[in-house]
C-alpha cells in the first residue's frame, strides 16, 4: 500500500487506512530491520571467525618470531663464543711461538758459544802446532848445524856412516 491509496473521508484519511498504512510499514520496516539485523548477525559471525583465525595466525607468527629471535640469539652466542675461541688460539699461537723462538734462539745462542769454543780450539791448536813445527825447525836446523860441524871436525873416511848413496836417494 502506498501514500496516495489511502482512504480519504471527510475530515481526512480514514483512521483504519492510516492504521492500516503505519501496520504495513511497521512490517516492512520490522521485516528489513529483521533482514539488516539477520544480516549484522551473519557478518557478525564471519567477523569473528575472521577474527579467531586473524587471532590464531597472529599466535603463531608470534610464536615463529620467538623462535627466530631464540635461533638468532643462539647464532649471535655461537659466534661470540667463536670469536672468543679463536682469539684464545691466536694467543696460544702467538705464545708457542714465542717460546719455540726463544729456544730456536736459546739454541743459536748456545750453538754460536760451542763454534766459538771450536774456533778457540782451533786458534790453540794452530798455534801449538805452529810453536811445534817451529821448534821442530828450529832442531833440525840445529842438528844440521852439528852434523856440518861435525863433518868439518872429521876426515872423510871416517863419515861414510853419514853419507848417502846416490844410488839409494832414487
Amino acid at each position: 500500500m502506498k501514500l496516495d491509496q489511502l482512504k480519504k473521508g471527510f475530515w481526512g484519511y480514514k483512521k483504519a487506512s492510516v492504521y492500516e498504512y503505519i501496520t504495513m510499514m511497521e512490517e516492512e520496516f520490522s521485516e528489513k530491520l529483521a533482514e539488516k539485523v539477520t544480516e549484522q548477525k551473519t557478518q557478525e559471525e564471519q567477523y569473528r571467525t575472521q577474527i579467531a583465525a586473524l587471532e590464531k595466525e597472529l599466535s603463531r607468527v608470534r610464536k615463529e618470531l620467538e623462535e627466530q629471535k631464540k635461533e638468532q640469539m643462539n647464532v649471535a652466542s655461537a659466534l661470540m663464543e667463536a670469536v672468543r675461541y679463536k682469539d684464545e688460539l691466536q694467543q696460544e699461537a702467538q705464545a708457542k711461538m714465542r717460546e719455540e723462538r726463544a729456544e730456536w734462539e736459546k739454541k743459536l745462542e748456545e750453538g754460536a758459544k760451542e763454534l766459538n769454543q771450536y774456533h778457540k780450539q782451533i786458534a790453540k791448536v794452530r798455534e801449538m802446532v805452529c810453536g811445534m813445527l817451529q821448534s821442530m825447525d828450529a832442531q833440525s836446523e840445529e842438528v844440521e848445524m852439528q852434523i856440518r860441524t861435525v863433518k868439518s871436525a872429521c876426515p872423510r873416511h871416517n863419515m861414510t856412516l853419514f853419507e848417502r848413496n846416490p844410488t839409494e836417494e832414487a
